[in-house]
């Protein structure tokens, strides 16, 4: 029952209220990550701050108190600590003299009014190589805690304007882009529903709402013509109903023409329906490019977030060198938040790179294969070995079963690759989940022909999508690492590289069986190797 009343809450959610509910979430959850750790970083940087100034003012109390301790004048060593007692964040300075251990000095008159945590640091007093006396100087935490607190207030007012801002230009542009386009479709959509085709559907857009937008007015037209046609035969029925009897030859012959035109409004609605057969690839492809989306946005963020760091590390650095207050612990430290900055940048843009490169290899361009005679068993052996230290890692064998006497004159590139994707295929669909697998691949020679088997002992193809696997995009693990091109790159080069065909057979729980028949002399020009193919 709970789960119902989910689904129908769900179920009503508008188009416009799920996007802000993305919108919102995703800035939200990003906004809850960064704050904390921007506080942490506030709070690191201030603390460090505060340390270095509290050695460096006692170092200079210990240097400017030599000579007073050594004469011993009090005055001179309480009015040479004044410049340091200014400080508001010292509680107290208390100077003892050696060997005897007395105060000398001390000056505490803030120490009641600070409630802050104290900090102590004691330095010696030398005068030439002999110890005279040791300075404590006493730092409290409220000012501290006061930059910090105004620092966090600072930043956490900039994240809300920024993830106001944010929000409302992502809001504005897909209310520009995609909610409003969609709404009127489905207004136009309503009145086709409703019979009112007279009117022209028209985008100027050339994205995929403009496309689904000529599929609706191709449509349209089609309904119309065949509506005006049904209209004239209906009116030409109801004129020739009054003479039926004294023309009945003549009607037989109009029924006939009546018949061949109505067989033209069938093939017009057919082509509608081919139409919406379109709309809803177009569709398919619309989700494809959302996982899409969704599959580059994990490295592109994980990018944006180093980059971001970077950037605060370098406006630091910055702010440091400009205060001349630049240490070369500031610089390591910037190197080498820069390094690892650089290393996860190079790994988030190369994961995207790739996977932007596979989607890219859809249409597959033989400019780019090189044509030669070759061994296909010498191809395949290299092929096996190259794939072997990432099989090694798997329970998961790979067998050859080739002759060394077949020879092609074709493409060993391409070849390649369709058997990697063949392996690769086999490892993450078939075999997945198994403890132990076996793929083989077979070759024999018939005549001007090479069949060549690849099998493996997987868990098989379902009989609902077996037809599917060749379709771009088609996959079973989409947006866990899938981009379903792999079996229709290697389908493209098969049919429009190499020449040849490739059959798909299966039962559930006993592998499949992929069977390619390729020509031993490739099609095309053997001397310009210069064939374009079209994915």
């Amino acid at each position: 029952m709970l789960s119902k009343f989910v689904s129908n809450i769900f179920s009503r959610i508008t188009l416009r209220f799920a996007v802000i509910l993305a919108v919102f979430l995703g800035l939200s959850v990003t906004a809850l990550v960064l704050v904390p750790y921007q506080r942490n970083i506030i709070t690191a940087d201030l603390e460090k701050k505060t340390v270095d100034d509290h050695q460096r003012l006692t170092s200079i109390l210990s240097v400017i108190l030599s000579e007073p301790v050594w004469q011993i004048t009090p005055e001179i060593a309480k009015s040479s600590s004044e410049q340091v007692y200014s400080d508001r964040r010292v509680s107290e300075i208390k100077v003892i003299t050696l060997p005897d251990k007395k105060v000398f000095i001390t000056l505490d008159e803030r120490s009641a009014t600070q409630t802050g945590k104290r900090r102590t640091l004691t330095s010696k007093i030398t005068h030439g190589d002999q110890v005279i006396g040791e300075v404590q100087l006493t730092l409290t935490d409220d000012i501290l805690q006061r930059e910090i607190a105004d620092n966090f207030t600072r930043a956490l007012a900039i994240t809300g304007i920024s993830f106001l801002l944010s929000t409302f230009c992502i809001l504005m542009v897909l209310q520009w882009r995609l909610v409003k386009p969609i709404k009127l479709l489905i207004e136009t959509s309503d009145k086709l529903a409703s019979g009112e085709l007279d009117e022209v559907i028209s985008f100027d857009r050339k994205d995929e709402i403009g496309h689904l937008a000529l599929s609706l007015e191709a449509t349209r037209q089609a309904l119309q013509r065949s509506f005006k046609e049904l209209e004239v035969k209906n009116q030409q029925l109801l004129e020739y109903s009054g003479t039926l009897e004294s023309k009945v030859r003549l009607r037989t012959q109009e029924l006939e023409s009546a018949n061949h035109h109505l067989e033209a409004a069938l093939a017009s609605v057919n082509s509608a329906q081919n139409e919406l057969a379109r709309i809803e690839r177009m569709a398919a492809l619309g989700s494809m490019v959302a996982g899409v989306a969704h599959e580059l946005n994990t490295p592109l963020g994980n990018c944006l977030l180093v980059a971001s760091t970077l950037s605060d590390e370098t406006r630091q650095l910055e702010k440091s060198m400009n205060e001349g207050t630049m240490r070369r612990s500031d610089l390591s430290h910037y190197v080498t938040a820069a390094n690892e900055s650089s290393k996860l940048l190079m790994r988030g843009l190369q994961q995207a790179a790739q996977l932007v490169g596979d989607f890219k290899q859809v249409a597959v361009d033989q400019s780019s294969a090189q044509r030669r005679k070759f061994s296909l068993l010498v191809v395949f052996q290299e092929l096996a070995a190259l794939l072997h230290s990432s099989l090694r890692k798997t329970p998961f064998t790979l067998e050859l079963d080739i002759p060394d006497s077949i020879e092609l004159d074709s493409y060993p590139g391409p070849l390649g690759q369709v058997f990697s994707n063949l392996v690769n295929n086999a490892v993450v669909h078939g075999l997945d989940g198994y403890t132990q697998g076996t793929m083989r691949c077979m070759a024999r020679k018939q005549g001007d022909h090479v069949l060549i088997v690849f099998e493996d002992s997987g868990k098989g193809i379902p009989p609902a999508i077996i037809k599917r696997i060749f379709e771009p995009f088609f996959t079973t693990k989409f947006g866990k690492g899938g981009s379903g091109l792999g079996l229709s790159i290697t389908f493209n080069i098969i049919t429009n590289v190499l020449g040849g065909e490739i059959r798909v057979t299966s039962e559930p729980n006993l592998g499949a069986r992929f069977e390619i028949n390729l020509p031993l002399i490739a099609p095309g020009n053997q001397e310009t190797n210069e064939q374009v193919i079209e994915a």
